[in-house]
């Protein structure tokens, strides 16, 4: 090896263990975090107002194996006096190994119905108010003083909570008498037991054993003969058409193609309705005519076979307190997800485990239990006729995005809960029949004006969802579903745009220099970007902007500020053959930027820290400034 090869070798070695350093720093153990946190709390307020320091009597069910929190049968106590409708209340927990070291907390959703039918998830401490207890427990239990200690989730133990979730009002609409709190209440001594809670199925029963009725299927198609085809038999596998009432929304394909669709829905019904592609005004145009007691809605590109699913809808759709019933959506393939439900984050609503691979069990079960959300995706959903005209269907001025949500928001503040089951998968071809709305910038631009309005209308929603609760990583898109605390050292940088320098001008544009934007709202223009093939330690990165149009005329045009390194520790798992990109995440605040109105597109600038590359890659997402709406 020569000199320069050397000296080339010794600065790598010097920049790599500046990157080892910085990744340690990033990086967050829990047992440290956590500690802190409570330690604030201590010295804090109380989280739990109540007057007078009151506190309510409880009865407790509580593991035998593990201790309850310090101070947890207090904070129990307070909530309880604080909130009078509340009647049954649990919480989080985390393990305490016998090295003394916390790990792997399960933060809960809010209620969850038909989550609680799948599995035990109130875990270990399920707490009563007394007065409630003694009226809906045996005497046996109650006379036997305020803490009932358990090992396994008997088949008595869960008879027992079963008839007291019932009481409390846990499957009916509108339930408000049960509630989390959102503090780590139990520490367990070993995971086995969360397998066994995740393993303990109710024995409720719900249904009023009545037939759930007819089913009508709307499928919004055009132009795609093909697809539709493959849906339609997929539909009818395991059964006849006889048996579903099959309405298909045309809004004006060709004459040859509405020719083979019209013989394709024979049978059932084909509405022909030449117009504007308007997926709300479709699915409201099919639901007009639709005969059954209930109303799937269904994307041509969706494959479902056998019947085992349909009946789980029905049974579900049908009960007096379900809202909107979705399915697991899985890529071609069937390896890996595309929907598990809506997840609703600061950046808008995402699908949570996308991408992510489907025989790998994901955050207690996500992917495996059913499991209620906010919303579901209308590619697949269930809903009975009479919940959807109580709701007034789809808006019809959202006419691409988030529609589906929107009407599932307006169930859930009806007191409705929405499911997704994942005991049941399709396989969904995503996009195949429109495109991708992000790759394009007018669409990109159209999908932000439905995002607001769709918040405009639901302002109480912006950033929040109750059945994602508010400790797990809400950042960014990372599909993975993890402890926030995960990235509690990732910070929004400043705005700090300048023209791009003359030392930086002289750069290449190179595909090995990938760009993600995750998103590029009024707040924050957020992402990850990775130089693929060589060590990402060595590189300082630049985020630019090229007003739309110009690139390529005068490099003085583009705008550039100097990124700092914020930790991705999804890049390291999903990209395991690149080196050193832990610390590829860029997020950019947008307030106070100085950019002069118009349209951009964003890309990032990767210069060697001491060779002389220079190399652009670019996004496929675009940026309005906020003077150039």
């Amino acid at each position: 090896m020569g000199i320069r090869g050397r000296v080339k070798e010794l600065l790598t070695e010097r920049l790599d263990r500046e990157y080892e350093k910085a990744l340690a720093q990033k990086k967050v153990d829990y047992d440290s975090w956590v500690r802190e946190q409570e330690a604030e709390l201590r010295q804090g307020e109380s989280p739990i107002p109540a007057e007078d320091g009151a506190s309510e009597e409880c009865v407790l069910f509580c593991q035998k194996k593990g201790r309850m929190s310090e101070g947890a049968q207090e904070r129990i106590g307070r909530f309880f006096a604080a909130h009078q409708e509340c009647l049954i209340l649990y919480g989080d927990e985390d393990i305490l190994g016998e090295d003394g070291i916390r790990r792997d907390p399960w933060y809960k959703p809010c209620w969850s119905p038909d989550l609680y039918l799948d599995c035990f998830y109130p875990g270990s401490v399920v707490a009563l108010r007394k007065s409630f207890a003694e009226k809906t427990l045996p005497r046996e239990l109650t006379g036997k003083g305020d803490r009932i200690l358990f090992e396994e989730i008997s088949d008595d133990i869960r008879n027992c909570l079963d008839r007291a979730f019932s009481a409390a009002g846990g499957f009916e609409r509108g339930c408000s008498s049960i509630a989390r709190l959102p503090e780590i209440l139990f520490h367990a001594q070993a995971p086995s037991l969360w397998e066994q809670y995740l393993r303990a199925a109710s024995g409720l029963q719900p249904e009023d054993g009545r037939d759930p009725g007819a089913v009508s299927v709307i499928i919004p198609s055009r132009d795609n003969p093909g697809i539709l085809e493959k849906c339609l038999s997929a539909l009818t596998q395991g059964g006849s058409r006889r048996d579903l009432d099959i309405i298909v929304v045309d809004n004006g394909s060709s004459p040859e193609n509405r020719r083979i669709l019209e013989e394709l829905t024979r049978g059932g019904t084909y509405l022909y309705r030449p117009m504007e592609f308007n997926f709300s005004a479709m699915c409201n145009l099919g639901a007009a005519q639709a005969k059954g007691d209930l109303l799937l809605f269904l994307n041509d590109d969706v494959e479902v076979g056998g019947r085992e699913w349909l009946e789980a809808m029905k049974r579900k759709a049908a009960l007096p307190y379900v809202g909107a019933v979705g399915l697991k959506l899985l890529y071609p393939g069937g390896e890996k997800i595309q929907h598990a439900g809506v997840t609703n984050l600061a950046v808008g609503p995402v699908h949570k485990m996308q991408y992510l691979r489907d025989d790998i069990h994901h955050y207690f079960g996500r992917n495996r239990l059913n499991y209620n959300g906010l919303a579901v995706t209308a590619a697949c959903l269930m809903t009975e006729k009479k919940k959807f005209l109580e709701a007034g269907g789809f808006r019809e001025d959202l006419k691409i995005a988030y529609n589906d949500v929107e009407l599932c928001f307006r169930l859930w503040e009806s007191g409705y809960q929405n499911v997704t089951l994942n005991h049941f998968s399709a396989v969904h071809h995503e996009s195949l029949s429109r495109g991708n709305d992000e790759a394009d910038p007018e669409k990109f631009r159209r999908l932000g004006k439905e995002r607001e309005l769709l918040y405009a209308l639901h302002p109480a929603l912006k950033g929040r969802d109750p059945y994602y609760p508010e400790q797990l990583n809400g950042e960014g898109l990372d599909s993975h579903i993890l402890p926030g605390y995960v990235y509690s050292r990732s910070f929004t940088q400043p705005p700090a745009w300048k023209r791009l320098p003359a030392h930086l001008a002289a750069y290449r544009e190179d595909p090995c220099v990938m760009v993600r934007v995750e998103t590029a709202g009024p707040e924050r223009i957020q992402g990850y970007s990775v130089v693929l093939g060589d060590d990402n330690a060595c590189y300082e990165r630049y985020l630019v902007l090229c007003p739309e149009g110009e690139l390529g005329t005068d490099p003085g045009e583009l705008f550039c500020m100097k990124l700092e390194k914020q930790y991705r520790g999804d890049l390291e798992e999903n990209l395991p053959d690149q080196k050193h990109v832990a610390l590829a995440g860029f997020r950019a605040g947008r307030k106070g930027e100085n950019l002069p109105s118009g349209d951009y597109r964003i890309g990032v600038l990767a210069v060697h820290r001491f060779a002389r590359l220079k190399l652009l890659g670019w996004s496929e997402k675009s940026l309005r400034t906020p003077a150039g709406e």
